[in-house]
């Protein structure tokens, strides 16, 4: 890449007020700064929400459950059966959120 590709530039763009605060409100949602939030969407990316504190305190718990079910596939076979659904589960949800 040369220097240029990497350069910055300003611009200015006008918005109404409901535009403004739909800007504002979106970029806040996806945790982006409004410019950060700009830059993703013209590079064709379409930014997702950060989901809520309590999808993470969920998650949290599930990976708590899988590790205790692991430790009991040890004695119990069938709990890695398990350990497998929930890992379908996790890769569920991300793809979800």
């Amino acid at each position: 890449m040369n220097k240029e590709s990497n350069e910055k530039v300003r611009i200015r763009v006008r918005l109404t007020e409901e535009e403004n605060q739909k800007l504002e409100h979106d970029s806040a949602l996806c945790g982006l700064s409004q410019s950060e939030y700009v830059r993703q969407l013209c590079r064709g990316i379409h930014p997702k929400p950060k989901p809520p504190e309590v999808f993470w305190q969920m998650m949290s718990k599930l990976y708590q459950v899988h590790a205790a079910l692991r430790e009991c596939g040890k004695y119990e076979p069938s709990a890695l059966e398990i350990c497998t659904e929930i890992e379908q589960l996790v890769l569920d949800l991300q793809e979800a959120i």
